[in-house]
């Protein structure tokens, strides 16, 4: 990180030299938007406020004394951008996050205009060219654990991320938030509880072979519209959600049944083409159905969390997102061929 060592490019960026001041914030720019997705749960949000806090950077850099990592300077720009974001913002829900799970047979209502939900992001965005970025771990990332935070109120959050993921103290959390280290406890004793309990088990490696074996054998199920096959891969207690939509399904029976007659059976005999991707250090999947002029148009992204169950790796949720716009986002083609 810049610091006391970078004397010279400081004094230039304060001077008002642009490409110094670019040099300096290059190398952290992805830090702070992970960051800034972390607390808002949108990688559109997330992008306001990167440039936000770039500007402000830019407005108050001589206020930066060289006494700690110029990145963290920047973090505290970040949090304190994303909280006054936050104060404005409808709180976004967790895929699974409206009410309780469907009933077998449930026919999905329309979306709800009111609300607003947590979005995936594509790795590529998540994971930059700094090589502190390659050991960004998977469960800080997940879609789960950021969904889980969204849950938090805005303070917690920032004190959570702060402390646990980014590694301030309990001091310098209480100096970016105004409180004191008994506060700081306070809002890490309850924030650790509520996510703890809200991101449920870490995901399996998509590196493992035995989970490359699983995708395939997922991307075969849809292609063939095989829910026989589907069934083999997913877990007992699986859950299935389709954001915009409030309704989603629990367990193995009710997300099958749903599945089959709701999707599989219109798609036979031609089935749903997927083509791999990934997000939020996650398998995703763009979907794609025809667009009458002999192409295969994005129709959504499917974000799938793979769990270890008595050994054997199935997939345990099923993040179905009925906006192309996402996939396309997370880096999948608009069409195929």
């Amino acid at each position: 990180m810049a610091g006391p060592s970078d004397p010279g490019l400081i004094e230039r960026a304060v001077a008002g030299d642009e490409m110094a001041f670019a040099a300096l914030v290059g190398p952290h720019q992805r830090a702070v938007f992970r960051h800034c997705y972390r607390m808002l749960g949108s990688g559109a949000d997330a992008e306001d406020a990167t440039q936000d806090t770039l500007e402000r950077a830019w407005r108050r850099l001589a206020t930066y004394d060289g006494s700690g990592p110029f990145g963290a300077w920047l973090q505290r720009i970040a949090t304190n951008m994303c909280l006054d974001g936050l104060r404005a913002r409808r709180t976004r829900l967790g895929p699974a996050g409206y009410g309780k799970p469907a009933a077998p047979g449930t026919v999905p209502g329309p979306p709800d205009p009111e609300l607003a939900w947590v979005e995936p992001v594509g790795d590529t965005e998540l994971r930059g060219a700094d090589p502190q970025d390659a050991v960004v771990r998977r469960e800080e990332i997940s879609l789960a654990f950021v969904a889980a935070l969204q849950l938090l109120a805005p303070r917690q959050r920032a004190a959570l991320l702060l402390h646990d993921v980014l590694g301030f103290t309990h001091a310098e959390v209480g100096e970016v938030l105004g409180v004191g280290s008994t506060a700081v406890n306070s809002l890490l004793s309850r924030a650790r509880v509520s996510v703890r309990a809200a991101a449920g088990s870490p995901s399996s490696s998509i590196s493992d072979p035995r989970v490359q074996q699983l995708l395939d054998r997922y991307v075969r199920a849809w292609r063939l519209a095989d829910i026989d096959g589907l069934v083999q891969l997913i877990a007992e207690d699986i859950r299935f959600s389709m954001p915009p939509l409030t309704a989603w399904f629990q367990g193995r029976e009710p997300v099958a049944a749903f599945i089959e007659n709701a999707i599989f059976a219109a798609a036979r005999p031609h089935g749903i083409a997927l083509q791999a991707g990934s997000c939020n250090g996650q398998p995703a999947f763009a979907t794609y159905q025809p667009d009458g002029h002999g192409r295969l148009a994005v129709s959504g992204l499917q974000v799938l969390q793979v769990s270890n169950v008595d050994g054997q790796p199935l997939i345990a949720t099923v993040v179905s997102y009925r906006d192309p716009a996402l996939a396309i986002r997370c880096g999948l083609p608009a069409t195929l061929p």
